[in-house]
């Protein structure tokens, strides 16, 4: 558990920034920063989809049919409800799951992914989503130093939320900590196995790091979850081809 000072500073850095937060965004989604640098050499592990932009739909308020208040039909969910309990969301999640393991389309593939990553976002909390929004926002602006006391206090308030730690994993990457962002990857997936984006993540810093066999042993537990992940085939069978070479 943190120190109760830090926590302390941290939501009171939150909610003093929440406003300026709000007008970066805006200013974000028209002009990307003009001083962000490149990323770490070799394949990079790719970001969090964010969901700042598109919240999560809400469940209808008292006396409004669901009709009325969202689409009937939410990309990638299948024909599901959008769950309304932790129940819901385990058991919906189980079966897109299924659904994303046996896609053979890739297209359908990707909003079945992008209604899961909306589907983990529901298990963090107000408080804590609005800590890992805020931290995306300095990442984004290369502030990666800004981002990192945010998260740590989304971990201390919420350390069984998968996403907290996949964030902070992305955020320690970008400061080229990669020990650190791989045992918080390890932790994301100790809490969902199914997170393609913690998997994704670790293939490609094992990988980075030499770890060949490893990165391989990621990258087809990966394919098994997401088939049609964005390069992760290539990826892997180019891989496998270097260590076939060598032997394995």
């Amino acid at each position: 558990m943190m120190p109760a000072a830090r926590l302390f500073l941290s939501v009171l850095a939150l909610a003093a920034g929440l406003t300026a937060a709000a007008a970066d965004e805006e200013l974000l989604k028209t002009k990307p920063p003009a001083d962000m640098p490149p990323a770490p050499q070799g394949d990079s592990p790719a970001p969090p989809e964010s969901r700042a932009a598109k919240p999560p739909p809400t469940a209808p308020s008292p006396g409004v049919t669901e009709k009325e208040t969202r689409p009937s039909s939410e990309p990638g969910m299948m024909g599901l409800p959008w769950p309304k309990s932790p129940e819901e969301t385990a058991k919906t999640l189980g079966n897109l799951y299924a659904y994303l393991a046996t896609a053979d389309d890739r297209r359908l593939a990707g909003e079945i992914g992008a209604a899961i990553e909306r589907l983990w976002r529901l298990e963090g909390g107000d408080t804590v989503n609005l800590l890992i929004d805020r931290a995306e926002l300095f990442s984004s602006r290369n502030e990666n130093e800004k981002a990192l006391p945010l998260l740590d206090a989304a971990i201390d308030l919420a350390p069984d939320y998968a996403e907290a730690w996949s964030h902070r994993a992305y955020v320690e990457y970008r400061l080229n900590n990669y020990q650190a962002a791989l045992g918080d990857l390890r932790r994301a997936l100790a809490l969902e196995p199914n997170h393609f984006r913690a998997l994704d993540g670790m293939a490609k810093i094992l990988e980075q790091l030499g770890e060949k066999k490893a990165a391989l042993e990621a990258y087809n537990q990966l394919l098994k979850v997401h088939p049609n992940i964005e390069g992760g085939e290539t990826a892997r069978d180019a891989l496998k081809k270097e260590l076939e070479g060598q032997g394995i």
